[in-house]
């Protein structure tokens, strides 16, 4: 089974790459028989291997392979590499760099490399690989000479190099290791060899055995052990110098796992194909005979000791930076206690983990990395190696016996079940191009439910209405910036039918010039043209994400409000959207009310998918438009590289405009994805905001886009709504918009108005199938407000958001909301946190204690918890269940508590990711959504 996710973007990896590193896009091996249910007697998780067929056909039919396994025992063991290699070399021809990994060995040909750019073969008469190492520097003139490292006390390694020439060389120093590159390429593959060797031996039946496979596994395996102790520690990264150290090398090691022995980076310098191999053949007559040949009267004790107990010790000493370098550094350490049976490797391997998952994840979650295809990732290693290096391992430290129950890896990680969870927040559309990843064993498929969704450390609400055909999702994300220089504060996406009609490009492949880095690349409001957090500098700063204020959720309405003050700290006072979504018998919509206050010009963005064709339409008469949404006085380069940071200047620039409209009146613009026989799926925006506005339709860069040039043709659809202030005074804009899906299992509204427009209130009047909605949003909540409705009736509340239907009243927020006859009450359920308890139990992971009780507990369950710290800051959490006490309440939580109360200073200490400290006191309340029913008259 091969786990498939969108958006790689990595360069290719060297087959040398520890075999668990699916996500460097490096397809290296998926095998297993799935995961263990609670049923399972797993004892030995080496022992049901499956490759997948094809990757075994490629292998054995390689010419190379062929020529390795015609090879005799002495011959193969010749063939081991004495000396540490290095991936990163680039080649001395052509203009490959060495990030392109363009050198390739095969056995076929061992003393050679070959470039797969320009053909070239080494050695040559230009660049010759020096075969006897040791000999004489070479004639200075050809800037050759060589590295003499002490490796061990009296052994001594020499690593030949050539100098780049100066006007060629990427960085400072520059330096042609081809030997050292011949040896990496060398090791990397019989190590797979020896994998695939073991793998398809234990696959033989026993009528049919092959020798010669566990004899090429045995012979490689023990020779590593016995050169390994010698290996060089260096360093081996991309666009740096390359270092060569003594092999004994003391800590402390350099951070981000850069110091190496086997591979080039520390977190892979467990070989896990080979711990699996050994895991495999260990107890065969092969591995007796390779130690004839190799003189190691124990082998499997040498192998055991020199490489796997060595490579474990030196992992162990890397300062530990909880990426995902460092789980693959702990999936390691696991995987040679599983193979050794060794109590304290899995005891220490247990610690990291739970080190790993308090600075991995958010405490809902969800990976720090703020990204679905990171958080696979991260996933993916954790179901695809975790879970079956944990199944059979029993809690007292000892491997479990055939009639032992399997203990779910969710108990001793309680991380892994929250992050299940948080993967099924994320909106993502099943059209997206995947890119093939793979992991051991194969991951399972789990088919999380779909339903309205908060990650409230995250930052990411997920609205959701109806199921199949009918169903309409929207997503908004405000994520701290403590990663990557993407910029994803208040960006919402919509899907109707599970088909993403609203997109983004977080989850598609990078564009070109970085423009996917940039505000108006998102579904958002930019203000004055600035990206959100208005210069680089801010931008780069770590800093938490917006705030949710409320977020409340039932099967026909749902209501969140996202605040952000950080977006726009200079130039807006208020950055806020409330989003409302509505669903009837029939009718499906959501009306988002974005409130923007500061700034000379308001943009409103709305793109397309990625990856469709889709243009915007007016539903009145546009005119066309040309040249460039770029300010006067700013250049577009179409060569710039996302490295470059021009996208942070230059967005704009990226916007092909196609049409444009100057609006004094409500307006609808429509996009249609897909219209076929069968299907019609798109959406409709209803305009009611604040007037007038310039809608400009426009085409912007996809993840397929080069240039600026091409994006007309192919780009996104994109709608710019400009509003920008007439006389030089500050704006104060309330961006109104419904968004009515477009789908042949919808029907369409027959009507859309809003009501008597106030500053106090939205009152949006709905006329559908199901009959006639008014939604209101109150934006001031907690101030009682009257407003007239469409029909003449009357509604008075102090609540966030109501529905007015013919089937009652929906309150979200507030204390009430009466209108004709019809009334909603309900108590405030609030105050202040004193206590903070970690507990992992099946319904919560641990829970607040409050300073006062709450009025009927049992309706709480499943609401949020908002809790607020003395800065401001806002955090949310899902209740499970409120137990009244005595002196308060224990707010039990479905995630992790995330932080504890410093007792001295009070402050909230959050001890997961990205473990900030907030002053105290911290208030809380529950978001609430109440209902009607008529008054009765007497």
């Amino acid at each position: 089974m091969i786990w498939k996710y969108a958006r790689c973007g990595i360069a290719r990896v060297s087959i040398a790459t520890s075999f668990c590193m699916f996500f460097f896009g490096a397809c290296l091996g998926s095998f297993g028989q799935g995961l263990p249910d609670e049923k399972s007697t797993v004892v030995d998780p080496f022992r049901t291997i499956d490759l997948p067929d094809a990757w075994e056909v490629r292998f054995w039919a390689s010419p190379g392979t062929k020529a390795l396994f015609d090879l005799d025992s002495k011959a193969l063991s010749e063939l081991v590499p004495v000396q540490a290699g290095i991936r990163y070399c680039r080649c001395p021809e052509c203009d490959a760099g060495e990030e392109d990994d363009p050198l390739a060995w095969t056995p076929e040909r061992p003393k050679e490399l070959n470039c797969r750019r320009c053909r070239a073969t080494f050695p040559n008469e230009r660049f010759p690989i020096p075969e006897i190492k040791g000999d004489p520097p070479r004639d200075e003139k050809k800037k050759e000479t060589e590295e003499v490292v002490e490796v061990l006390a009296g052994v001594f390694h020499h690593y030949p190099y050539r100098e780049v020439d100066f006007e060629r060389q990427r960085y400072a120093g520059e330096r042609v290791y081809l030997l050292a590159k011949r040896d990496y390429e060398t090791r990397a593959f019989l190590a797979k060899a020896a994998f695939y060797a073991a793998v398809r031996y234990k696959e033989q039946a026993p009528q049919a055995i092959d020798q010669s496979l566990a004899r090429v596994a045995a012979v490689i395996l023990l020779r590593f052990a016995q050169v390994y102790p010698a290996y060089a520690t260096h360093y081996d990264q991309p666009l740096s110098p390359k270092y060569f150290l003594p092999a004994n090398l003391t800590p402390p090691y350099q951070a981000g796992y850069r110091s190496a022995k086997w591979d080039w980076t520390g977190s892979d310098n467990i070989p896990l194909n080979l711990v699996i191999a050994h895991g495999l053949i260990r107890n065969t007559m092969a591995l007796v005979e390779a130690g004839k040949l190799l003189n190691e009267s124990d082998p499997a004790r040498t192998i055991e000791r020199n490489l796997f107990r060595a490579s474990v010790d030196f992992v162990r000493n890397q300062p530990e930076d909880f990426g995902e370098a460092s789980l693959r550094a702990d999936i390691g350490i696991l995987a040679v206690g599983r193979l050794l049976n060794d109590p304290m490797l899995m005891r220490d391997g247990l610690a990291r983990l739970d080190r790993f998952a308090q600075q991995g994840f958010y405490y809902d979650g969800f990976w720090r990395q703020g990204t679905l295809i990171g958080h696979r990732r991260v996933l993916g290693q954790l179901d695809g190696w975790i879970v079956r290096l944990l199944s059979g391992w029993t809690e007292a430290g000892q491997s479990g016996g055939a009639g032992d129950k399997f203990v779910s890896p969710e108990s001793r990680l309680p991380m892994l079940a929250l992050a299940h969870n948080a993967a099924s927040a994320v909106l993502v559309d099943p059209q997206t191009p995947e890119v093939q990843q793979a992991a051991w064993p194969a991951p399972s498929t789990r088919d999380a439910p779909r339903g309205p969704t908060l990650l409230g450390g995250t930052g990411l609400a997920r609205l959701a209405l109806g199921a199949g055909e009918n169903a309409l999702d929207i997503e908004l994300r405000s994520l701290d910036i403590f990663g990557p220089d993407h910029i994803e504060r208040q960006a919402l996406r919509l899907a109707v039918g599970g088909r993403t009609v609203l997109g983004d490009l977080d989850e598609s492949a990078p564009t070109a010039n970085g423009f996917d880095r940039a505000s108006v690349s998102h579904n958002t409001v930019v203000v004055d043209g600035l990206n959100q957090r208005e210069s680089l500098s801010k931008a780069r700063e770590p800093v938490a994400g917006g705030n949710l204020l409320f977020f409340a959720a039932d099967p026909d309405f749902q209501v969140v409000t996202l605040d952000d003050t950080q977006a726009y700290q200079q130039s807006a006072t208020r950055y806020r959207q409330t989003i409302v979504a509505s669903a009837g018998a029939k009718t499906r919509y959501a009306l988002a009310v974005f409130e923007v206050h500061g700034g000379l010009q308001h943009d409103a963005i709305w793109h397309g998918p990625s990856g469709s064709s889709a243009r915007w339409s007016l539903a009145s008469p546009d005119r066309a438009a040309s040249g460039s949404l770029l300010p006067p006085g700013l250049t577009y380069l179409s060569t710039s590289k996302p490295g470059d940071h021009r996208w942070f200047v230059q967005s704009y620039g990226d916007f092909v405009p196609l049409s444009r409209q100057e609006l004094s009146r409500p307006a609808q613009a429509f996009l249609r994805t897909e219209t076929n026989l069968q299907t019609s799926r798109g959406v409709r925006l209803h305009m009611l905001g604040d007037l007038p506005i310039v809608a400009i339709a426009a085409s912007s860069p996809d993840s397929t886009m080069n240039s600026r040039e091409s994006a007309g043709e192919n780009g996104r659809g994109s709608l710019i709504l400009r509003r920008r202030s007439e006389n030089g005074s500050t704006l104060r804009t309330t961006f109104v918009t419904l968004l009515e899906p477009i789908s042949s299992a919808i029907p369409s509204l027959k009507r859309v108005g809003r009501v008597m427009p106030t500053r106090e209130a939205i009152v949006i009047q709905v006329d559908g199938e199901d009959g006639v909605d008014h939604i209101m949003i109150n934006l001031t909540p907690g101030l009682t407000v009257k407003l007239a409705l469409g029909d003449g009736r009357s509604l008075s509340t102090d609540g966030l958001a109501v529905r007015v239907s013919s089937s009652g009243l929906v309150l979200a927020g507030g204390t009430f909301a009466e209108c004709a006859g019809l009334v909603v009450r309900q108590e405030q359920a609030g105050g202040r946190i004193i206590g903070v308890h970690r507990r992992n139990e099946q319904q919560s992971n641990g829970w607040f204690e409050t300073n006062n009780v709450l009025p009927d507990p049992e309706s709480l369950a499943g609401r949020i918890l908002v809790v607020r710290h003395g800065d401001g800051t806002t955090r949310s959490w899902t209740l499970k269940r409120v137990l009244n006490t005595p002196v308060g309440a224990r707010l039990f939580v479905r995630e992790e508590p995330g932080f504890k109360i410093d007792a001295g200073t009070g402050a909230a200490n959050y001890y997961q990711f990205p473990r900030a400290s907030y002053s105290g006191p911290h208030s809380y309340r529950v978001s609430r959504l109440s209902r009607s029913s008529p008054v009765i008259a007497e």
